[in-house]
């Protein structure tokens, strides 16, 4: 029977840790709670430790290959801001996390952050060392809080803006899931045809003689290729795939691809949307937290994930530094349509800007929204028909040399 670590609140509200034997997290909640005790965290205990260089080497590698996902964040933010309501020290509320923690990474950078804490450092300051997983934004936010006193709000509202765009994130990769499924069902089938059927029928043709029609000439020649020099295929599909990404290390392919997934029709005015969606809602978070004008809009650029976006947010601060009107600048970049420029000059005109923002944020999360389940809508069909169109055109092309054969006899 496994061993689990715990911290918990008794009756009095007093937190007490502890290690107790049980057959899993939920048995141990179960016991906490008939002693009158509230789990606040659960760490199983290994029982063995391998030691040793190949157990080094395995931590290192398990350390580059995990990643540390947007959930992770939000759960991070989420149960700091429990800890914090209830009273924790903010230390004592990184180690509860760090204890509990199954992401290495995460555990890594949460022990860091403690030891960083303890040495005198305060919590922004910890988390800008890791810039790679709290970002510029986050870690503003956090820096706002600690200045009003207010960290478990600036958390709480970090944690909203994160589940949002989690949530938008997952309907967005809910919407593709159908067509990836499709394309690669597709592709498969069309492999499997041209491996192993057209070289059956292929025999069957060429007992019989005579010339094959185009089509299912195609298909053969197709199939022999695939055949002959199939290792060569795949080295180069590898190839083009590792080219494609080595290729998006250099800023002008970058730019590039950023206009293009923006100016495409239809797919490119969901893009846009999704992302002044995200903008709007990172200044609203600054401004709300207090950041200045010119350092949210700094930061909103870089947030885009847009060359383009970012260029224009840039050029604009550089007209609010020169005291152009916020919407003016906006405007400028001919980026923003007239329902967010429209949204902002009232925000400029009541003194809440911030207020506003928000508004525009949740206009166009609707807005994606709406889109994401249009898209998914008229994607199905025309996906069925396209794989219809694939798999039927290669079924007529193998069956045409029959079909001719048999008007010939007639």
């Amino acid at each position: 029977m496994p061993k689990f670590r715990y911290v918990a609140k008794d009756l009095a509200g007093k937190t007490v840790t502890g290690e107790i034997m049980a057959g899993g997290q939920t048995d141990v909640v179960n016991k906490l709670q008939m002693q009158n005790m509230i789990p606040m965290s659960i760490t199983e205990i290994s029982m063995q430790k391998s030691g040793g260089g190949f157990q080094a080497i395995n931590d290192k590698i398990t350390l580059l290959t995990t990643k540390v996902s947007l959930s992770d964040k939000v759960f991070f933010t989420n149960q700091m801001v429990t800890f914090l309501n209830a009273g924790v020290t903010l230390t004592k509320s990184i180690k509860n996390i760090a204890d509990s923690q199954k992401n290495v990474v995460v555990k890594a950078v949460l022990n860091q952050l403690y030891d960083d804490i303890n040495a005198g450092s305060d919590f922004s300051q910890a988390l800008a060392k890791h810039p790679k997983i709290f970002d510029q934004m986050y870690v503003n936010i956090v820096k706002a809080g600690e200045a009003s006193g207010n960290l478990d709000k600036a958390l709480k509202s970090l944690a909203g803006y994160m589940e949002k765009s989690a949530q938008l994130q997952s309907a967005v990769k809910s919407a593709m899931m159908y067509p990836k499924f499709v394309i690669i069902f597709t592709i498969v089938i069309v492999f499997v045809i041209l491996w192993k059927i057209i070289p059956v029928f292929e025999t069957l043709f060429s007992s019989a003689g005579g010339s094959l029609p185009g089509p299912t000439q195609l298909l053969v020649d197709a199939s022999e290729v695939l055949e002959k020099h199939f290792f060569l295929i795949l080295v180069a599909i590898i190839g083009i795939y590792f080219g494609i990404k080595y290729a998006f290390k250099f800023k002008k392919v970058r730019d590039y691809w950023d206009n293009f997934t923006i100016s495409v029709p239809i797919f490119g005015e969901l893009v846009r949307q999704i992302i002044v969606s995200r903008i709007s809602s990172v200044l609203a978070l600054l401004l709300g937290s207090g950041t200045s004008m010119l350092e949210s809009i700094e930061i909103s650029s870089k947030v885009a994930n847009n060359s383009v976006y970012e260029a224009s947010l840039k050029k604009a601060a550089v007209d609010v530094s020169n005291g152009v009107e916020l919407s003016v600048s906006f405007k400028k970049t001919n980026r923003f349509d007239d329902v967010f420029i429209q949204l902002l000059e009232t925000g400029e005109e009541t003194g809440k800007i911030d207020d506003l923002m928000k508004k525009i944020s949740e206009y166009y999360d609707a807005e994606v929204q709406m889109k994401v389940k249009g898209f998914s809508s008229l994607m199905e069909p025309l996906l069925i028909v396209f794989m219809g169109v694939i798999v039927g055109s290669i079924v007529v092309a193998i069956y045409l040399p029959i079909f001719t054969m048999g008007s010939t006899l007639h």
